[in-house]
């Protein structure tokens, strides 16, 4: 007997690994997980067992579902949990033979997660043990008993994700705010956001500016060197800056954009409702700013895709082409020419000031003759078509939104709520690519043409550039015809300055009206 006892006390004591989790830190001080981490050791060693490893998910859900890729490209709803499943590949691997947890809570609260804990320990023949009790799969009554407990665990989460997602919605209704970061400009204080004295002018001036000309590069390289820090503490980028810009939070608006059941959030706004907190700017400002933004971007993407914001000089530059290769001929010095980069390439050129003034004039009296009588522009059956298109994506949208109100009231249940949707989502994107077919190629542009010619004075070359390229397809140059010489003709004996003024401007034009081709669009 004494030496049966001697040999159970030297066995060594087993391995215990601990997993500890609590589903909302927001201040990041990790104490929930502390505190279950000191009574998990507490229970390790009360029973004599030796802590291998700690586990640790601070501000992590049991019940949240993300979308994911599995390895083999199947997209699939998963509750995100590494340091879970680094504890049981650890277990599975029998590197522990006790798995401790503080309760069923915080170990598993959805049924995919314990089915896994299961498989594994059938596996890895560990032990499972919980603070309070509530965590045993030793026998099958264990495990019948825990899957019934996590079912109604889920049930819980699920009614009450459900209330948090109806509370939202009336906040929303309300126009209060929905708490989280605040925005540039505000600040809070019990709940409620009101104009910060430092922040708030700084929002406004950067509206002021973007509306006075002023490039988001140089608003943000001049809030950088001021040390103006966004609302995480970080430089401005012209990103961050553009975002702060767009949200509607600056014009009293709050926007409502719920979590959608699929765990992503809605991509454009459900609901906009007048806010509880002051406006920076007016409605008109913001949407000029946005509509200035939007009009930056269109012209970038249009002008040089993908190199940035680059400032045209030149109204008709990309417009003037070379009849003979097609190339846009670049403007060098004093002339448009064409530059081949393959040896014995064109070499053609044209006087700049001389097409660019041809242009100019012809392109203007196309858009006088478009403000004199602007009724002479009927609809397009492209025109009538898009407004039936438009009104039918508007009906869509709107079918949408009240079938996700009625899925959120539960009104119906998910798999109705899936299967309609899908139906009405196919359904808009067919519509949205009949809409698209339908579009003139320079569609987009947010430039009257009938008050093109009286708005062309002062207005800045890209501007100019994008009105042109609403009726002007091309200006092809041709090569100068046989028989006429480029040069400019000499004064003759006895001819006044005047007359060789005149003389020599016909003959140019002459030039021109044999080189120059234009090639409107339809």
């Amino acid at each position: 007997m004494g030496h049966d006892q001697q040999q159970q006390n030297t066995q060594a004591p087993l391995r215990a690994v601990m997993y500890v989790r609590i589903s909302d830190d927001p201040e990041g001080t990790e104490r929930g997980v502390d505190r279950q981490e000191a009574d998990c050791r507490a229970y390790a060693t009360a029973h004599s067992w030796e802590v291998a490893a700690v586990f640790r998910e601070n501000d992590t859900s049991a019940f949240k579902q993300r979308t994911i890729t599995l390895p083999s490209g199947e997209r699939v709803r998963r509750v995100v949990r590494p340091q879970f499943r680094a504890m049981l590949k650890h277990l599975t691997d029998g590197q522990a033979q006790v798995m401790i947890a503080y309760d069923l809570d915080r170990a598993v609260r959805d049924p995919r997660d314990l089915e896994d804990l299961i498989d594994a320990k059938v596996l890895g023949g560990f032990a499972v043990r919980s603070v309070t009790g509530s965590l045993r799969l030793d026998t099958d009554s264990d495990v019948a008993m825990t899957r019934v407990l996590v079912a109604m665990a889920n049930k819980s989460s699920a009614d009450t994700a459900r209330r948090v997602v109806r509370a939202a919605k009336q906040q929303a209704v309300e126009g209060a705010w929905h708490g989280g970061r605040v925005p540039f400009g505000y600040r809070a204080e019990n709940g409620v956001l009101i104009v910060d004295p430092v922040t708030g002018p700084l929002a406004v001036e950067a509206y002021q500016r973007v509306l006075a000309g002023d490039s988001l590069y140089r608003i943000r390289k001049d809030w950088n060197e001021r040390g103006v820090v966004t609302t995480h503490g970080c430089a401005w980028s012209d990103r961050t800056l553009k975002l702060m810009l767009r949200n509607p939070s600056n014009k009293g608006v709050r926007e409502y954009r719920p979590i959608m059941p699929d765990g992503s959030r809605a991509k454009t706004s459900k609901m906009q409702v007048q806010a509880a907190w002051p406006a920076l700017v007016d409605e008109d400002t913001w949407q000029q700013v946005s509509a200035v933004l939007d009009a930056r971007k269109k012209a970038r993407n249009f002008h040089q895709p993908g190199t940035g914001a680059a400032k045209r000089l030149y109204p008709f530059s990309g417009l003037i082409r070379c009849s003979k290769c097609g190339t846009a001929m670049i403007h060098r010095g004093g002339v448009y020419q064409c530059i081949q980069p393959t040896r014995g390439g064109c070499h053609r050129s044209i006087r700049s000031a001389e097409i660019e003034r041809l242009v100019e004039e012809a392109v203007l009296a196309t858009f006088e003759q478009i403000t004199i009588s602007p009724t002479k522009r009927s609809k397009s059956d492209g025109d009538l078509a898009r407004v039936g298109l438009t009104a039918t994506l508007d009906a869509d949208r709107e079918r949408l939104a009240r079938l996700d109100d009625d899925y959120y009231d539960g009104l119906i249940d998910k798999a109705m709520w899936v299967r309609q949707r899908a139906r009405i989502a196919e359904r808009i994107e067919a519509t949205r690519r009949e809409y698209t077919a339908t579009l003139p190629e320079h569609a987009g542009l947010s430039i009257d043409a009938t008050t093109v010619a009286a708005e062309w004075k002062g207005r800045t070359p890209m501007w100019k550039y994008q009105a042109a390229s609403l009726i002007l397809q091309a200006v092809l140059v041709h090569a100068l015809p046989e028989g006429m010489n480029g040069a400019t003709p000499a004064r003759r004996r006895n001819e006044t300055v005047e007359a060789f003024h005149e003389r020599r401007a016909a003959y140019r034009a002459e030039v021109l009206a044999h080189r120059v081709e234009f090639v409107w669009r339809a």
